[in-house]
Parts: C-alpha cells; structure tokens; sequence
C-alpha cells in the first residue's frame, strides 16, 4: 500500500484512513497492490487497486438439497448463512411471488426457470469488486463528483476531482495503472 502526496502528512493520514477502511470492509486479504495519488493543489484524486483471485464461487448445491415435485422446486437449506443471498438470486430470477419460504430451513419455487444444477447463489468477484468500489469511494476527498473509470477485470482504478480533469493528468493515471499491474512493491 502506497499513498503518494506531496504532502507528506496528508499521506500519512490517508494512509491511515486507507487502512481503517480496508480493515472495516474486511478486504485486506482480498487486494495485492494499492496506490493513491492525491494531489490537492489541482484536486486530483488516483486510486487503483489490485485484487487477488476471488474465493470459490457458491451454487445453490452447494449449499442445499433440492428436488422437483409437482412443478415446484423444494429447496432444503443445509448451510443456513447463505440463505439471504438465495433469496436475493431467486426473486431476482423468479420474482417474489414465485419463491415461498415456509420454515428457514425450506425454500419453494414455483415452474422456476432456471437449472438448479449450476444456479449460481454468491459470486465472490462481483461482490468483491463492489466492496472495493466502497473502500475507494469512501476515501476520494468530498466533492470530487467527477470521474473516469478504466477499471478492468482485476483492477479498479478511479481518476477523480472536483472539476473538469486537464488531459495531462491522464499520463500520471495510466502510469499508476501500470505500475499496479507490473507488481511494484510499495513501501509499507
């Protein structure tokens, strides 16, 4: 982790705010290489952030059983903190008129539309990259409502200010961009 600040003591307290935040959204573990560039003088905000490969993905068998009866997909609940995430993925899919929850161990679904051999409950990237999103937003100075995105697959990298970006500026993004994905090792 790297903050880069010709301030030497506005660093250190992003570097700290940085900290706090990753530690909040539980993502130390999950980020191989961060940089921040700040730049208050022009209002320049730089994040980009590296990810590590994600966990397992979660399907719905592995988390309960299920079978078909009568049109009606029975789900039966085996690793209960996972439910909340199901629920989500089949009201999105089926809509909440069609999935019924008799007990918290039973779920139904009714003519579902779906294979529920490769239903996919949980994809720990998308929900990685949305807590990464969460972490960088929190820290990007107030009123930096300007942006431009060039994230990528395993990268989010956020160019920010409070005003129309000078062109100049996107040299120094990209430059952090690749000294992020070339593994540069920051100092601690």
């Amino acid at each position: 982790m790297y903050v880069e600040c010709y301030d030497e003591q506005g660093a250190q307290a992003y570097e700290k705010i940085l900290r706090y935040t990753l530690q909040d959204l539980k993502l130390a573990k999950a980020i191989n290489g961060i940089k921040i560039f700040i730049e208050p003088r022009d209002a320049v905000f730089i994040g980009v952030i590296r990810l590590a490969p994600p966990s397992a993905p979660i399907y719905l068998k592995d988390m309960a059983t299920y079978k078909m009866e009568d049109g009606i997909l029975k789900i039966k609940i085996d690793k209960e903190d996972y439910t909340p995430d199901l629920l989500r993925e089949l009201w999105k899919k089926e809509g909440r008129a069609n999935v019924a929850q008799p007990d918290r161990y039973k779920i139904e679904v009714k003519d579902p539309s779906f294979n529920p051999d490769d239903f996919l409950v949980i994809n720990p990237y998308k929900e990685l990259k949305r807590k990464v999103y969460d972490a960088i937003l929190r820290i990007v100075p107030e009123g930096f409502r300007i942006s431009h995105n060039r994230s990528e697959r395993d990268m989010v990298c956020l160019l920010c200010s409070d005003q129309i970006i000078d062109e100049s500026w996107y040299a120094k993004f990209d430059e952090i961009i690749e000294e992020v994905r070339n593994e540069v090792k920051f100092r601690k």
